[in-house]
């Protein structure tokens, strides 16, 4: 007859410490479960984050692109206002040329390319272009450009004796030097 063996085993000599082991190991997958969920919880939240992060460096690329864009855009129509107010002058100068050719008359079409030329010098003094006054002035070179440098007893050294063509400033900066003669 065989003899059974009736010692019992670890599990079976202590009740409570299996229960317990039982107890930790639901609670250690209960708490491996809700690590897990809390894991995929963030990663789904970092997703999110991350494609918010992505429209918001879109959006600040297109905000750039269409500023740049406007930028352009003004600039490139800024002068508008300007020649429309030329054109008015280039109809009054195409009329001129267009009476002198039939009427022959010099001195009507010079009064009227006098009046045309008093319209265009208002014209860039509304827009804020000054004439930059050359003659008898101390040569300056931030105004003015030498062309030629001549002995001239009646007049000091460094002095513009002729102003070849007028120079201009517009709202304080040059736009262009008055081209000079200057006495040595």
């Amino acid at each position: 007859m065989e003899e059974k063996d009736y010692t019992l085993t670890d599990e079976a000599a202590n009740p409570q410490e299996t229960e317990i082991e039982a107890e930790n190991s639901a609670e250690t997958v209960l708490t491996e479960n809700s690590l897990q969920e809390e894991i995929d919880r963030l990663k789904e939240e970092v997703a999110s984050y991350y494609e918010q992060h992505l429209r918001s460096l879109a959006e600040v690329d297109n905000i750039r692109k269409r500023a740049l864009r406007e930028k352009e855009e003004y600039i490139k129509f800024s002068a508008v206002p300007v020649i429309k107010k030329v054109l008015l002058v280039m109809d009054d100068l195409e009329r001129a040329l267009a009476m002198s050719e039939s009427n022959r008359d010099y001195d009507a079409l010079y009064k009227g390319l006098e009046m045309i030329a008093k319209r265009m010098a208002d014209l860039i003094e509304e827009e804020g272009v000054e004439a930059i006054e050359a003659l008898g002035k101390p040569f300056d070179p931030q105004f003015h450009q030498p062309l030629l440098v001549e002995e001239n007893q009646d007049h000091p050294e460094n002095t513009v004796i002729e102003e070849m063509q007028k120079g201009y400033v517009l709202h304080g900066r040059v736009i262009r030097p008055s081209l000079v003669k200057v006495s040595k």
